[in-house]
């Protein structure tokens, strides 16, 4: 029987977080990463806010989220709390979806841009823990305020989300929130990208259909798009960075399984028309992707992130993921250097 999970409850347009409560929450943990939500007074204000009916409110702010989560554990053993609230980066709402898979916890998530990260922890693979907050809020206040480079990265890496649940599920609800979004993300990335509050707002309801879409698909351990970004991910950088990096090359990679969706989302964003051939609507949409990624200063392939080509074969030796697939994702497409 195929099903989907979401929040019990979203709230979202601007100024949502002031219609932020704790409800019947006695004990909470309020977790960040975000210097823009603590120099902003946010972090303080959602506190507040907090105090107003809970006993008790632990924060804890750490830029490192494998150090927040250590501090946040032992703050939830030392005071038993039953609500986590994590405001911030994916990282962070990847931080809170951890502890309250740990604990049973309720979850209370406020992403400033994407809602995920795709975050391993030491002992916590991304999947063993992901789903769906018992309240989302998505307030276009915090992304107007989030680094141009971090909405791009955010929303590339949402779109490669999208790509990934086409890739790896028949759900027909997961994949309409996947097409949905990322044809969203491509229609506004560029202009959200230049600082436009209207695309800013679109852009990040579209990230969380990505979002949504992927967290709710099964048996993605074993995509393409996770194993690469893994495999990356060993050498220190994010798998969500990664992701965004390698998106045009996985579209390639995977051009002929999900033809049909890439055509959908080609014609919905207006690069193709309905009775145009498949592949070459692709082939632009993928070429489209890399002149995005150029526009926003993502660079064309892993060796951008400057890992050394010696670092990068030793590994690979080691590695079971297909040789081509590596080494499209860190030399980069030679089709790019034709656009």
């Amino acid at each position: 029987m195929a099903e989907i999970y979401l929040p019990e409850k979203i709230i979202f347009e601007r100024n949502a977080l002031e219609h932020f409560s704790a409800g019947k929450a006695e004990r909470i943990i309020l977790i960040c990463d975000s210097e823009n939500v603590l120099n902003r007074g946010i972090f303080d204000l959602t506190k507040s806010r907090c105090s107003k009916t809970a006993s008790h409110v632990s924060t804890i702010f750490n830029t490192n989220v494998h150090e927040l989560y250590n501090l946040a554990c032992e703050e939830f053993f030392s005071h038993e709390a039953d609500l986590i609230i994590a405001i911030g980066s994916g990282a962070v709402i990847d931080c809170g979806m951890l502890l309250t898979n740990e604990s049973g916890a309720k979850f209370t998530a406020i992403p400033c841009c994407c809602a995920s990260s795709l975050t391993d922890f030491e002992n916590s693979r991304y999947y063993s823990y992901r789903h769906s907050p018992s309240t989302l809020i998505l307030d276009p206040a915090l992304i107007q305020n989030e680094a141009s480079s971090t909405v791009a990265y955010d929303a590339l890496a949402a779109f490669s989300f999208a790509i990934d649940t086409l890739s790896s599920t028949d759900n027909i609800i997961t994949r309409s929130l996947a097409v949905h979004g990322a044809v969203g993300i491509f229609r506004n990335i560029i202009p959200a990208y230049r600082g436009d509050i209207s695309s800013l707002e679109k852009l990040m309801y579209s990230m969380y259909f990505a979002v949504a879409s992927h967290r709710n698909s099964r048996g993605i351990e074993g995509s393409h798009l996770n194993k690469v970004s893994s495999f990356f991910a060993d050498f220190g950088y994010s798998k969500s960075s990664l992701c965004a990096l390698i998106l045009p090359n996985i579209m390639e990679y995977e051009e002929e399984r999900i033809r049909d969706e890439l055509f959908g989302i080609a014609t919905a964003v207006g690069l193709a028309q309905p009775d145009d051939d498949p592949p070459f609507a692709n082939i632009k949409l993928i070429d489209e992707i890399r002149r995005i990624q150029a526009c926003v200063g993502v660079p064309r392939a892993v060796s951008g992130f400057n890992l050394t080509e010696n670092a990068y074969q030793t590994r690979k030796i080691h590695s079971t993921v297909s040789d081509d697939l590596l080494d499209l994702c860190y030399y980069g497409s030679f089709k790019f250097m034709k656009l």
